[in-house]
This record gives C-alpha cells, sequence and structure tokens, in this order.
C-alpha cells in the first residue's frame, strides 16, 4: 500500500499516510506560525506538540486554520501523568474542553505510566491498576467528545528497566474492548534525543496482534514512529496498512511530504548539521568536545548526581587506574552495562560477566539498581549520555547500522583523597570508541598535542575520543589524553559512559580510503588496551608529542 493512497482515519478522510508530530521544543510563538505557514500539510494529519497547544488562542487559531486551509486535520496533544489520576480528571477535561472550542479536530491523550509501572503493573492511590485508571479517564471523555475523535498516543520502550511492551500490549487490548471507535493508537517506538532519534530495535508485532484480534473491530488506525527516513518509511507502508509519523525531521523539512513523494534524502535541523561539523573538527585535533545542556537538564542532572554521590559515600576507596605516569590516586566506584545505546541497564551477573570491567564493581552497580531512586536518576544520566554518543558518533561518521550495534558501560565514581594520595586517575586515553563524561566539579585536566592544558566546565556532557577511535579512522580522530586530580577535602563524582564497537569483529572503515579498506578494522578490545600500554605501541607517537611538548617525566622504563 503506498505512503500516498488516501487512509480513512475515525471521522476523518485523509489524502495520505504521512503524520506530522514535530516536537518544537522551545519554538516562540512567531516560529510556531511561521513553520505552519510553510509546513506543506497537502491533507494529512498533524498532531500538535506542547509547543504550541500552550501558546495563545490567537496563535493556536492561526495554526489551525492554516492546516484547515491545506485540507488537514489538526488533533491536540493532552499528556497527563498516571499517579492520581483520579485527581486529575478535571483538569484533562478542562484541556480536552479547550483544544475543541479552539477549533482542533480531536485530541490525542498521552498518559504517563513510567514513574509508577511495577513488573508491568501500576497501581495509583485511586484505582486498582494502570489498566483501569486508564480506562476510566478515557471513559470521562468520551461524555465530551466522540471517540472517533480520540487518539491514544503509547511508548512502549525505552531506557527504564525493562520497557513498557507486555504493559502496552494489555493496554491496548482493554482500550480496543471497551472503545471500539476510537480513532488511532499512536506508538512512538524511537527514543527521542536532543538531535535525533534513535530506532527502538523491537518489533511492533505484538501490539499490532492486540490491535487486530478482534475481527469487528478493525477500523481503529494504527501510527507508527520509529525514527523513520524516506526509506523505511516507505517500506512500512507499502507492508502494512499503518500510518507513518515523523517527528524531528518533520520539524527540519517542512515540504516533507514533496521530499518523501521525490525520493530524496531528509534533511537535518540546520542547528544539529552545526553541531555535527564542529564536533567532527574538535575531535580531529585531539581535544573534548561539550555539548551543552539546557537550564532544565542542568538542574535534573545536578539532583541525579546528589543521588549518585549518596549511594558511592557508602563504598570502600579503592585504587584508581594508575595511568601512564604511575600516578597513586584514589576512587569510590562501580559501573553499569547496557547492551546499547537507549537501551535498558542489565540487572543480571550473567550478563556483566560479559563485559570488559571488573566484576565486582559490576556487582556493585547491580545493588546500586536496586534502589529505586538511585536507578531512576541513573536512567536519567544514561539518556543525556545516549544523546551525546548517538550526536557524536554521527559526527565521525559510524554508520546507522554499526551504532545499533555497539555497547555501552557506565562508570560511576566519586574521586576522594585516602591515605595521604590524591584522589583521581592517572594520565591516559580511554581505550575504547568514544567516552561520555558527565561530572559535577573541576579536577578533569586535558592534555593537548599542541602542550596546553586545559580543564573543561562541568556544564555540559564532555565528548572525548578514544584510542579504538584513532585506529579506527586511520589516524583521523586522535584520542584525548586526560587525567583527574582531586586533592585537600574537595570531592568530585562522574558518571561517564564508554562507547565501544563489538568485540572481535571486523569493522567497515568507510572514513578514509586506502589499501586495506576492504580488510576492513578487526575490533580486539584486550589487544587494543594492553597496545596502548607498549612503548612500541601503535599510540607511541602520540605519547612522543605529549611527553616532549607538556615536559612530562615518567617513571623510568616508561615509553622507554
Amino acid at each position: 500500500m503506498s505512503l500516498f493512497r488516501p487512509s480513512t482515519v475515525g471521522a476523518f478522510r485523509l489524502k495520505h499516510r504521512v503524520v506530522f508530530n514535530p516536537p518544537l521544543l522551545g519554538w516562540s510563538e512567531s516560529q510556531l506560525v511561521s513553520y505552519f505557514d510553510e509546513l506543506d500539510i497537502d491533507g494529512g494529519l498533524v498532531l500538535a506538540p506542547k509547543a504550541l497547544t500552550t501558546a495563545t488562542k490567537l496563535t493556536q487559531e492561526l495554526v489551525i486554520n492554516r492546516v484547515h486551509g491545506q485540507e488537514g486535520v489538526v488533533f491536540a496533544q493532552v499528556s497527563r501523568n498516571l499517579v492520581d489520576i483520579g485527581h486529575g480528571l478535571l483538569d484533562l477535561i478542562s484541556a480536552v474542553k479547550n483544544a475543541l472550542s479552539i477549533g482542533y479536530d480531536g485530541v490525542e491523550l498521552e498518559f504517563d505510566c513510567s514513574s509508577s509501572i511495577k513488573d508491568n503493573s501500576l497501581v495509583t492511590s485511586s484505582s486498582g491498576s494502570a489498566v483501569s485508571a486508564v480506562i476510566m479517564a478515557i471513559q470521562v471523555i468520551s461524555s465530551q467528545v466522540a471517540m472517533d475523535r480520540v487518539g491514544i498516543k503509547l511508548q512502549p520502550y525505552g531506557i527504564a528497566k525493562g520497557g513498557y511492551g507486555d504493559f502496552h500490549s494489555h493496554l491496548i487490548q482493554a482500550i480496543r474492548g471497551q472503545f471500539p471507535s476510537l480513532c488511532f493508537f499512536h506508538i512512538v517506538a524511537h527514543q527521542q534525543f536532543d538531535d535525533f532519534e534513535y530506532p527502538s530495535n523491537k518489533s511492533l508485532y505484538p501490539l499490532t496482534v492486540s490491535m487486530t484480534r478482534r475481527e469487528n473491530q478493525d477500523n481503529i488506525t494504527f501510527i507508527s514512529e520509529d525514527a523513520y527516513d524516506h526509506e523505511n518509511a516507505n517500506t512500512t507502508a507499502f507492508r502494512t496498512s499503518y500510518l507513518v509519523a515523523f517527528g524531528l525531521l518533520s520539524q527540519a523539512n517542512p515540504n516533507l511530504v514533496g521530499m518523501l513523494r521525490d525520493k530524496k534524502v531528509l534533511r537535518l535541523a540546520p542547528s544539529t548539521e552545526k553541531r555535527l561539523e564542529d564536533i567532527n573538527n574538535t575531535l580531529q585535533t585531539g581535544k573534548e568536545y561539550i555539548v551543552d545542556w539546557t537550564s532544565q537538564q542542568e538542574s535534573r542532572i545536578h539532583q541525579a548526581m546528589q543521588d549518585l554521590d549518596k549511594y558511592l559515600t557508602d563504598l570502600n576507596p579503592s585504587l584508581s587506574y594508575e595511568g601512564t605516569d604511575k600516578k597513586v590516586v584514589w576512587r569510590k566506584s562501580c559501573w553499569l552495562a547496557s547492551e546499547g545505546i537507549a537501551r535498558p541497564f542489565l540487572d543480571s551477573e550473567k550478563d556483566i560477566a560479559a563485559f570488559d570491567g571488573d566484576y565486582d564493581d559490576g556487582l556493585t552497580g547491580l545493588e546500586a539498581l536496586r534502589d529505586a531512586r538511585v536507578r531512576e536518576s541513573a536512567e536519567y544520566l544514561k539518556s543525556v549520555l545516549d544523546s551525546a554518543l548517538v550526536t557524536t558518533s554521527k559526527a565521525v561518521g559510524i554508520e546507522a547500522e554499526m551504532l545499533q550495534r555497539c555497547t555501552v558501560r557506565y562508570r560511576v565514581v566519586k574521586y576522594t583523597p585516602h591515605a595521604g594520595s590524591p584522589g583521581g586517575i592517572g594520565l591516559h586515553p580511554d581505550g575504547n570508541l568514544l567516552s561520555a563524561l558527565i561530572t559535577n566539579g573541576p579536577g578533569l585536566r586535558v592534555y593537548d598535542l599542541d602542550g596546553t592544558v586545559r580543564q573543561p566546565g562541568h556544564t555540559g556532557t564532555i565528548m572525548m575520543g578514544g584510542s579504538t577511535l584513532y585506529r579506527w579512522s586511520q589516524g583521523r580522530y586522535p584520542p584525548t589524553f586526560h587525567d583527574v586530580d582531586i586533592s585537600g577535602s574537595e570531592v568530585k563524582v562522574s558518571i561517564v559512559a564508554f562507547f565501544n564497537f563489538p568485540d572481535k569483529v571486523r569493522i567497515p572503515q568507510s572514513l578514509v580510503l586506502s589499501q586495506n579498506q576492504d580488510k576492513g578494522f578487526f575490533h580486539d578490545i584486550r589487544r587494543i588496551k594492553e597496545d596502548d600500554k607498549l612503548p612500541s605501541g601503535e599510540l607511541s607517537a602520540l605519547w612522543d608529542v605529549i611527553i616532549e611538548r607538556h615536559r612530562l617525566v615518567l617513571p623510568p622504563g616508561i615509553m622507554a
């Protein structure tokens, strides 16, 4: 079935199956009006984000009239947390009434279950389960608007423990049984980061089965959103009856429909293109790149780091990595593992045993995840780190398929002086592909190849290239040489994501054309880490530059 075949959705007839779901985060009202003036809707469905539904009534009416002028349909997105949903029903009713009075054609309801789901069930103070809470809310809304003008938005996958796919499958079945004339289910499968949407790599089949199980209930439309580009959007439309939604790409491409018709590559936002260029240029010099945070992110990160600090305080200090300079330094630490970006933390001893990391520290990390507050904070920090890793990976040319195969290990560290020696870590480059670091204080020192020593700030995510990136790129991206020094009464807490290729695998080298191109790069993390320490290893020339230009005096026998 073609992406541009007309489709009936609830009470509406659409000219094509492209759905516009632009996030428009932080946009001013003038920017909103300009965007919708440019947007080529061509009889499609628009899902109005919070940035629009909280704008002035005049701005909303201007946009709605613009959509209707192009024979389009526009639904207002209304989101509410399921905790104590009973006390929020009046507010929900008011939001729905207000949207309809302004002129929206319908409403898309989203109920946040994440903070209350435990073992795929949810208990609130006002009802027995998440399912009954949602059903109750929809029942109340059905008295205000016909069900063929109501959609339900669900986000079943993500970084939080285990995802909620099973729960949402059950929820969809329950809603279908109660409200067979519902307009649509909108399933957002991807993880939305700052610059990119990251696909879930999970099959939506269990959810679609939930929707098609009843033969007499086949009129509810399924809207699928999973970081689509022009190719997989057309593939999805051809293989299924789904409508296909676009988020960030619909924001960056106001002429989305025309570009999809012409099978053109969709553009990134100009700000994203500029950031990719800046990252690429910076990492080519061996320096770190800082991914800035919003004020909202900074506040949440500060609280999350305090939660990690409290957990680490009770751990025993241990010797930190001594580095090439053989420095005696201390830390308290543990680590958490994940199969990849946007995937949950692994939470079994068998899982962590497969990772390249100290096993005891991995067990300590498992213990940390049993604390609900620590887990929630670690998951939030993971989302920030993962976002920076995706952007940086794109900047240095890691292909999308390979990006999804990479693994991530997260070390949580409290650098603290002990036994008369400072806290910190010795001079070294990381042995992995990329490192993403969040820290709450000074102490990190970067040793540039030009002889400069700098101390990056701590109000952004610090990105550094590792020795694996240097090898894979055939020298284009030198690793970032750095150490940490914490003395006196200073304390510093950090969480660093070590991002790496799958181990014992040959990795294509698409960055640099060479006679060895066809052979690729064989990734062996243990060999790389051992070679990093050798006087005659692949990093020896870089170490010679660092030692000479920083006038370092290393212990006898080092880099001889």
